[in-house]
């Protein structure tokens, strides 16, 4: 439902789209949900996922069985599958990021190699690197550490 909403789609059953270009030209899209404008749009390997929100999931790949809930939630996301991103721009860019939480405004943005990790609070692992079975917790915990592998962060980002 909406302006090319499923248009180009391929192995879409039992999916919906709403909102204009909502799953446009998605593949491996079936069971699925993409809902605002650009939902899920040119993502591939989707099926059995939810986006939620403008751009929420554009050119995800690998992305299946996940949920992207925010404006720009797991846009250009990449190996992200069994995953959850919540907030604006949460898991954004984010690479390797499969079986992961990422709770909060940017929290996951930028980050590589976080699979098996949980970041939550605003910013929280944003642009961290080597970042797989870790955990981030407060508003910028983690923000750009790199090798933090098997790490705990807890508490704020000091300016």
């Amino acid at each position: 439902m909406g302006l090319d909403a499923g248009n180009g789609a391929t192995d879409a059953s039992d999916s919906n789209f709403f909102g204009d270009s909502a799953g446009y030209a998605a593949t491996n899209a079936s069971r699925s949900n993409f809902f605002g404008v650009s939902a899920g749009q040119d993502a591939a390997e989707a099926s059995y996922s939810n986006f939620l929100g403008g751009s929420a999931g554009i050119n995800a790949t690998n992305a299946y069985h996940s949920n992207f809930l925010g404006n720009s939630a797991g846009r250009d996301a990449t190996d992200a599958y069994y995953s959850n991103f919540l907030g604006y721009s949460a898991g954004r860019d984010a690479t390797n990021a499969s079986y992961s939480n990422f709770f909060g405004e940017s929290a996951g943005r930028g980050a590589t190699d976080a699979y098996y990790s949980n970041f939550l609070g605003y910013s929280a692992g944003r642009d961290a690197t080597s970042a797989s079975n870790s955990n981030f917790l407060g508003n910028g915990a983690g923000y750009g550490a790199t090798s933090a592998a098997y790490s705990n962060f807890l508490g704020t980002m000091q300016d």
